[in-house]
């Protein structure tokens, strides 16, 4: 009977919360509310109008309401089925400031990114439990970065608007410096070369590690090198590679670290049995093969392998199937240290193009870029043919930014959506150019030039330049898709007036005028060839000076000519952007003939070549070639005013401009019909500079000369100069200017340290 009792009275107990206080809630009030809404307070609530009230619902309101984070202090109290909850709101953000860091460690975005993952910005509800995260955040991205000593001290002032304004103080101290960095266990490498992957490291000579700062401690950039050590040994075949210990030991005043990397190298690898399964359709093991960049008996290098699999899904995209998928299976041998490679083949379907559209292009027209694309809707995918697109339109020069977006079409496996998304740039230039010298003092020219012209593709340059040694008017049109299979055709007239004095040459002046005519046609992708015909009247005044050859007078003696120049051009272009080029090469070779049915007769031929190499990501070698020969013919001499000349931009910096070659008595510059130029340069964008993409510096070797005969190139011809170059792409053309010094003269020779220019490039 006890034990019956005993149970009636335990389950009563658990009964009395379900009957006592639960009767059903009729309204719900909350007061203090200020910022908050009434209603996004009530959607945190775990009670709404009509549930019962127990005890255990209290606790919840409590518990849900403290859980948003928005208040402070919660009370709550129920009268006659009335729900009144009382709360006092968190403080909100009027502003977070943080003084006294340096750029250099922290940057703006780096602090705009933390506060905004931590709901920590302006109108955001303030928690103290919060703040105290983001000093540790704040700290942690110090100590990663070698600042041991730093503190950051808080300020919290709340106003009558419950508005809290936060000032975090933060003492930097010094970066922790590497006194040491040792690597230990390697024994197929030697250590030096394995520092060498770590952009931190022992101190350089002073001076160098001033600029440098390789020994300011940074953790992530020690993990950096770690992962580039790692790499860097798998890619040589030492596949169990591994860094068994790393020690880093901080010195007692945070001052100083001293590192030591314990490595175990492991044993080389190399490379077995390689073979192809899967769905291999029209392909063939001895066809895949050629596109293998390992094979059996190599050292089994982790990027080969990359590259084979990159070379034949290449090969599968360009039939179509552009979701293949190719998977490199490495497995083990019975043979000590060799692996067997199997690469296993997965065409999908084939892929056609269902849409594409072309987004960002605000002037240049839809068709002007369609043009330039190589696939068409309804047509096969292919990655060889998309890439070319890309790639001319990069080179249209009409965009800063081109990208290629790839999406499948809903319900349909094998039909694309193709979205060319393009940045334009300023295709308008305004050129001029600004430079100084004793003897001719400031000279300027002006133009303006449109290759997109109204957004047509089309180049309209309507030019008039004038400075101290040419005036020049011209009007020139190029229509570049003349007709459907891309021929061109081009026209202009001109009048072109030119003060030798004052380009320091000889004492005489040209007035040309005249018109062309211009035909071009692609013969591949990339290569170009044309003609162009040119007449025009030529009004030759010999100045009192003029202290020339007798042949040279006798093209004074009658000062009114004609010309007939026809000109034929190849071209061949390769180059990944039309800017800023990374890698390709451009070649031109161009012969002008000034016929017999006018007054001169001469030729000249010019070819040019240019060549890029990625070092890098950001690093480029550029190199540089241009030949020109130029001659009379049928008992005529080549016309004095059609001569090379050089030094300055384009030509051997360094030296003054058209200052290169044989001079006269009077130390006037002859010209040559012989010009040889070369030079050498890394291309590097400026990485400190936030629009470092339209801004280029470069380091240069500029070499060549001006021969005065054609078959007498000497030595005392030939000058070379060294120097540094920026280019910056502005709104209304090319900024570029450079500093460089000589490094082979000769006594007389007028030299030039500084110039820039509107208008040109590298």
């Amino acid at each position: 009977m006890k034990k019956i009792i005993i149970k009636f009275i335990l389950v009563g107990s658990l009964l009395i919360p379900f009957f006592v206080n639960s009767d059903p809630i009729k309204k719900i009030e909350i007061l203090g509310l200020d910022v908050i809404s009434r209603g996004t307070a009530l959607s945190y609530l775990p009670v709404e109008v009509g549930d019962n009230y127990t005890t255990k619902t209290l606790k919840k309101i409590i518990n849900s309401l403290y859980k948003t984070q928005f208040f402070k202090d919660i009370k709550v109290n129920e009268v006659n089925q009335n729900l009144k909850i009382t709360v006092i709101e968190n403080p909100h953000i009027k502003y977070i400031n943080l003084l006294n860091y340096s750029k250099e460690v922290i940057d703006e975005k780096i602090i705009e990114k933390v506060l905004s993952s931590m709901n920590l910005t302006t109108g955001k509800v303030f928690s103290k439990k919060k703040l105290h995260k983001l000093v540790e955040q704040l700290k942690a991205i110090y100590i990663n970065k070698g600042y041991y000593d730093v503190n950051i001290t808080e300020k919290v002032e709340i106003d009558s608007g419950n508005r809290v304004s936060i000032d975090l103080d933060i003492f930097e101290g010094k970066v922790a410096r590497i006194k040491s960095m040792h690597i230990r266990g390697n024994k197929v490498k030697k250590e030096q070369d394995l520092l060498n992957f770590f952009e931190i490291g022992e101190p350089d000579s002073s001076i160098v590690n001033y600029f440098t700062e390789k020994d300011h401690y940074s953790r992530i950039e020690l993990d950096a090198g770690i992962e580039t050590l790692r790499s860097y040994y798998l890619n040589l075949g030492y596949l169990d590679f591994k860094v068994t210990d790393l020690k880093i030991d901080l010195s007692n005043d945070k001052q100083h670290i001293d590192i030591v990397i314990q490595i175990n190298e492991g044993d080389e690898y190399k490379t077995g049995k390689i073979k192809f399964t899967g769905n291999m359709l029209n392909e063939s093991n001895e066809s895949l093969s050629k596109f293998i960049t390992i094979s059996t008996g190599d050292i089994f290098k982790r990027r080969k392998i990359v590259n084979s699999v990159k070379n034949i899904t290449d090969i599968y995209k360009n039939q179509g199937y552009a979701f293949v998928e190719i998977d490199a299976a490495a497995s083990e041998s019975k043979i000590a240290n060799i692996i067997n490679l199997e690469f296993k083949i997965s065409p999908k379907k084939k892929a056609y193009i269902n849409r594409i559209t072309i987004t960002g292009n605000t002037r240049t027209q839809d068709d002007i870029i369609r043009r330039e694309i190589g696939i068409y809707e309804g047509g096969i995918y292919s990655e060889e043919e998309l890439e070319s697109s890309v790639n001319k339109l990069r080179l249209l020069g009409y965009f800063s930014d081109v990208k290629m977006e790839i999406s499948k079409l809903k319900n349909y496996n094998n039909k694309i959506n193709l979205n060319f998304l393009v940045k334009e740039t300023k295709t308008g230039s305004l050129s001029a150019g600004l430079s100084h010298s004793n003897s001719t003092g400031a000279s300027f020219n002006f133009g303006i030039k449109e290759r997109n012209f109204l957004g047509t593709g089309n180049t309209l340059n309507a030019e008039i330049a004038g400075s101290k040694a040419t005036k020049d008017m011209s009007f020139y049109f190029s229509d570049p898709y003349f007709t459907k299979d891309k021929h061109s055709i081009s026209y202009g007239i001109f009048n072109k007036k030119t003060d030798g004095k004052k380009l320091k040459v000889e004492s005489y002046k040209v007035n040309e005028v005249g018109g062309s005519i211009g035909y071009g046609i692609p013969i591949t992708k990339d290569t170009r060839i044309g003609l162009d015909f040119r007449f025009s009247s030529i009004k030759i005044t010999c100045g009192a000076t003029f202290a020339s050859p007798e042949y040279e007078e006798e093209q004074c003696a009658s000062n009114d000519k004609t010309e007939a120049r026809l000109s034929a051009n190849w071209s061949n272009n390769t180059l990944n952007d039309y800017n800023f080029p990374t890698e390709g090469s451009s070649s031109d070779f161009k012969i002008n003939v000034a016929l017999p049915i006018a007054d001169f007769k001469y030729y000249k031929i010019t070819t040019s070549h240019k060549s890029y190499y990625p070092f890098s990501k950001k690093l480029t070698f550029k190199t540089n070639v241009e030949l020109g020969l130029a001659k009379g013919y049928g008992g005529k001499k080549l016309p004095f005013f059609k001569r090379y000349y050089g030094g300055g931009f384009s030509s051997v910096r360094g030296f003054d401009f058209n200052s290169l070659g044989s001079k006269y008595l009077n130390d006037k510059a002859k010209g040559g019909e012989l010009s040889m130029l070369m030079g050498g340069s890394v291309v590097s964008p400026v990485s400190f500079i936030g629009d470092s993409e339209s801004i280029r510096m470069s380091v240069f070797i500029d070499a060549g000369g001006i021969s005065e005969s054609a078959t007498n190139f000497s030595n005392d011809d030939f000058r070379a100069s060294v120097g540094v170059g920026f280019v910056w792409l502005t709104p209304v053309g090319p900024l570029g200017m450079y500093a460089a010094k000589p490094l082979i003269k000769k006594i007389g020779d007028k030299t030039k340290t500084f110039q820039f220019t509107l208008g040109t490039s590298f």
